[in-house]
């Protein structure tokens, strides 16, 4: 008897390691299935350090560059300096060679946007995922290097002063490579796909996910980061957003 009960015993562990051991990924409901498959808590990233890579996304064609944009690139050659820092152009008529060689899978709705700046914005999570390292607008003006202010385990991202609209911004983002939350921005980005530009790709759709995992975010306060055009004290500011909104 005391072997049956052994031998029972022994089956039902099995039967629970088989049944909830190893289904403990994370599925997602777009996005290929592998991408869950190492995840057994979501909102735990394995991953920590933000490489000292700044990423900006802009025209090949000097030409295109609003004049507001030779400023605040200045200001990053000269607070993030090479060789420490690495700094990454993406040109927006090539955006679509990063989907196409490593997320091969998002390519065809990448491809029917039907304006350029969705592209301009979805690209962005997945040169995150791919990278990390610190993503900014153009338009984004540094007055000082903010490198040990950005939590290196989690996705930082820029409070917005415009709450009506989103509770954060895409404009300013830093990251380790392979954090969880991208993987969540690009599956949820299917359903958002045929709608208005802020919610498909842009900072409503980053809202959304932070308000569902925000364990995954440090939000850089937007005193600090990203103070209104309305805001007239500047002290202590680390960079400003210049919204030259071009299209």
């Amino acid at each position: 008897m005391d072997f049956i009960i052994q031998l029972f015993l022994v089956l039902l562990i099995i039967y629970f390691f088989v049944y909830y051991g190893i289904e403990t990924f994370f599925d997602f409901k777009n996005i290929p299935k592998e991408y869950g498959e190492d995840i057994e808590n979501i909102c735990k990233s394995n991953t920590n350090n933000i490489p000292k890579i700044i990423h900006h996304i802009c025209p090949k064609d000097f030409n295109r560059w609003h004049k507001k944009w030779f400023i605040c690139y200045e200001s990053w050659l000269r607070l993030f300096p090479s060789p420490e820092y690495t700094h990454m152009h993406w040109y927006d008529d090539e955006l679509h060679n990063i989907v196409e060689e490593e997320f091969p899978w998002f390519l065809e709705i990448f491809n029917e946007y039907d304006v350029n700046i969705k592209r301009i914005d979805m690209v962005r999570p997945f040169i995150l995922y791919k990278y990390g390292g610190i993503y900014a607008d153009m338009d984004y003006f540094v007055y000082e290097n903010f490198y040990d202010d950005l939590n290196q385990d989690k996705v930082n991202i820029c409070d917005s002063p415009y709450k009506s609209n989103e509770e954060v911004t895409n404009a300013l983002m830093a990251s380790p490579p392979n954090n969880n939350f991208w993987l969540l921005i690009l599956d949820e980005a299917y359903t958002y796909k045929d709608t208005y530009v802020l919610l498909s790709t842009g900072p409503q759709l980053l809202s959304k996910i932070y308000a569902r995992y925000s364990e995954l975010v440090h939000v850089l306060p937007y005193d600090k980061f990203n103070p209104p055009s309305w805001e007239e004290d500047m002290n202590n500011v680390k960079t400003k957003h210049y919204n030259t909104i071009m299209w």
